[in-house]
């Protein structure tokens, strides 16, 4: 019986193994999927049974600068997994081919790692492909910007299958140092280094951690909280880095609030309890840590800015966008080593997790990344030039600008200038000279051509009729390469103000449309221009460090023209038919004051010599006080662009010389001004300024003309400013 029960629990606790061991082959298979919030692939990128993959994190002021910085993060990481496996597939192949130098086995794989690390970067890059952004719409982040995961994938094959024909042709010409064995020795020791590789499942792979068997109870009953213990989140401590709660290991008795911890960054984050718990703790865990994320991607913009301001000239500048991907890359290398106490207070159903990291141990990881600069610089140079290699143009500029930033806050912040061996010619140079002549190399070949939109006519106020469409190429030997995947801006060339799309991304012909969907204000010459070219905002700020890429970034641009009527060259013509005390006026006094406010204005006003010549004075006159314009504005199309015409009239006021301040009789007179005016553009017909006037009163002594004169002259202020004011918006 005993027996029968020893049997049954083995068999038992062999299918409980079972269970166990394929539900976790079953979620490595899917480590890439979703679990209801935040996918898996954002916190645990790496080597999965058949694809690399890389999350990389973008912030920018629009959805395309993010996902552009996300990618270009992404691509990064995974250029890091890539060298990390190079060199573990090498040193199974040397171990494999019993390969010596006279440093040993390991002094061989070494060599052969450094000569063999640019060339499968290099060709591996050129077959990463940027599978998903996250979320979907982009995560707000403070008042403006926007933020994106980007989850780059390489298949594992790719890799294995660049490492084998560069070996195998290595072999067989016998390149390289130390191997003996003839190429078919070579290539079988070549194929079971990789079979081993395989098996250990690559460099950098990811494991299971506590997170995906849910909370645990350690027993603390009589407070009402349910401590789950701490949550390792894959990481080792790589160089003694802080690796458990310190200062604030008593968080828990602080709650809700935050426990007090000078000189540490600190993150603490609530949620109310939902029936699934997994989900609430990755959900405050997130939120934890971008607490810390942001504190310390705000010292490090502060000192970035502290440096760059010192040394670079010019007005204030915000240094936070542009270093935004170095600032980030670094936060999240900072919380590799992180760790994350979780508990869950019964009574308050809710779910904490608190995390710290001392500003001591951030500074000092921020020193040592600074001193691997050029290793990341190296990165991103392998990168482009890869991207280079295979036509992505684009691509490689936004590399070689991201290996230029890391240099550029290295040298600002040591004070001292970083040379090496970037290019792998083995001579030692100035990085930073190195990334300016690539990326003035680049940018020199790259221009904007018109392939739509230009020389349209514009009418302030409205859009323009069709978009401008413009095509960045890339000049290889005389041949005209379309630049894809490229981040175009839109600019107004002063004085002329539009409102248009600010960004759009070139196509698969590089070609980019912008929207011009207001013409704000128009030049007083009528010839408007707006330029659509690379975003120089991006080079601007290192006209010191990086001077020929910045000279170079400046031309890069396009000027599309369209004529709009301007205040200059817009012809005006004013009829305004004047009465005081039912006279008709020789001169109007209305009317001077308009051409007098538009004149000083640089208005065009025509003689009316002119326009009577092309329109009869009675017909004129009538359409003036019937508001029926058509005639007239007809018959002045060939004359003027913009007509103002009207009718103003002075009347003496009921009571005639009665005191109009009442109270008896005076020998003052009073009199009421009224008008109707109007502008009309010629063109469209629409009227674009009114001043409609009643009752505007005047006062004079002895007679009601007198009294008409004064009430007309102060309506004609209002009246000139109105007119002027609505030709102003309209025109300028």
């Amino acid at each position: 019986m005993k027996r029968t029960a020893f049997l049954l629990s083995v068999l038992i606790t062999a299918a409980l193994l079972l269970n166990v061991d394929s539900g976790m082959a079953q979620k490595k298979k899917n480590k890439g999927g979703k679990s209801g919030g935040m996918p898996e692939w954002i916190s645990k990128p790496g080597i999965y049974e058949d694809v690399i993959v890389g999350a990389g994190i973008g912030e920018g002021l629009s959805e395309m600068k993010a996902k552009s910085q996300a990618e270009q993060s992404a691509r990064k990481k995974i250029a890091e997994v890539i060298e990390t496996n190079v060199k573990s597939l090498t040193t199974n192949f040397m171990e494999e081919a019993s390969t010596t130098t006279d440093k040993g086995s390991s002094g061989a794989a070494q060599e052969y790692f450094q000569e063999i690390t640019q060339t499968m970067t290099e060709v591996t890059l050129k077959n990463v492909k940027i599978e998903e952004y996250w979320p979907p719409k982009g995560e707000k982040v403070g008042k403006d910007k926007i933020k994106f995961y980007a989850k780059a994938v390489l298949k594992k094959a790719d890799l294995e299958k660049a490492f084998k024909d560069q070996v195998a042709n290595d072999a067989a010409q016998n390149k390289i140092k130390g191997v003996k064995l003839s190429a078919d020795k070579a290539l079988a020791a070549l194929d079971k280094a990789i079979a081993n590789w395989n098996k250990t499942g690559g460099a950098g792979e990811e494991t299971e951690t506590a997170t995906d068997t849910g909370v645990k109870d350690t027993g603390i009953k009589d407070t009402g909280i349910k401590d789950t213990g701490f949550k390792d989140t894959g990481s080792k401590d790589l160089g003694g880095g802080q690796s458990s709660i310190q200062c604030g290991k008593d968080w828990i008795k602080s709650l809700p609030n935050m426990p007090k911890c000078d000189g540490y960054y600190q993150g603490l984050a609530g949620t109310p309890q939902s029936n699934n718990n997994s989900e609430d703790m990755k959900k405050v865990e997130s939120e934890a840590r971008s607490m810390i994320i942001r504190a310390i991607r705000s010292e490090i913009t502060s000192k970035v800015t502290s440096v760059m301001e010192e040394t670079t000239k010019g007005g204030a500048t915000d240094y936070n966008e542009t270093f935004s991907s170095v600032t980030e890359s670094f936060s999240q290398e900072t919380l590799k080593n992180l760790k994350v106490e979780f508990y869950t207070d019964k009574k308050a159903k809710k779910v904490y997790a608190y995390t710290e990291i001392s500003i001591a141990e951030v500074n000092r990881q921020f020193a040592e990344r600074l001193k691997k600069a050029l290793n990341v610089a190296k990165t991103y140079y392998l990168a482009a030039k890869s991207a280079e290699a295979s036509g992505d143009y684009y691509l490689a500029l936004t590399q070689y600008l991201e290996g230029a930033k890391e240099i550029v806050i290295a040298e600002l912040i040591n004070k001292e200038p970083i040379e090496g061996d970037i290019d792998g010619s083995g001579k030692s140079v100035s990085v930073r000279a190195t990334f300016d002549a690539q990326l003035k190399n680049l940018l020199g070949k790259m221009r904007v051509d018109i392939v739509s939109g230009d020389m349209q006519k514009g009418v302030k106020g409205e859009p323009l009729a069709a978009p401008l469409e413009a095509k960045l190429v890339y000049d290889k030997d005389g041949a005209a390469i379309p630049v894809k995947n490229a981040n175009l801006a839109s600019y107004s060339v002063a004085p002329t103000v539009v409102k248009a799309d600010e960004a759009a991304k070139t196509d698969g012909g590089g070609v980019a449309k912008f929207t011009v969907h207001s013409v704000e204000t128009v030049n007083p010459s009528g010839q408007n221009k707006v330029r659509i070219g690379l975003n120089v905002s991006d080079f601007e700020m290192f006209q010191q460090q990086l001077p020929g890429a910045v000279e170079k970034a400046r031309l890069v641009f396009k000027d599309f023209t369209f004529t709009a009527k301007g205040s200059a060259i817009t012809k005006i013509v004013i009829l305004i038919f004047e009465e005081n005390i039912g006279k008709e006026q020789p001169k109007s006094i209305v009317e001077d004051e308009i051409v007098k406010q538009l004149a000083s204005n640089k208005f065009k006003v025509i003689d009316k010599s002119e326009v009577f010549r092309a329109v009869n004075r009675e017909a004129a006159k009538a359409a003036a006080e019937s508001s029926n314009d058509d005639i007239v504005a007809n018959a002045l199309k060939s004359v003027a662009d913009v007509l103002v015409i009207g009718s103003v009239k002075a009347m003496e006021s009921v009571g005639g010389s009665s005191n109009p301040y009442g109270g008896g009789s005076s020998n003052r007179v009073s009199a009421w001004a009224s008008c109707s005016i109007r502008g009309i553009d010629l063109e469209t017909g629409k009227i674009i300024a009114t001043s409609s006037k009643e009752q505007v009163k005047g006062i004079s002594v002895g007679s009601a003309e007198k009294a008409g004169i004064v009430a007309l002259g102060n309506l004609s202020k209002e009246a000139a400013k109105e007119i002027f004011a609505g030709l102003s918006a309209a025109l300028k």
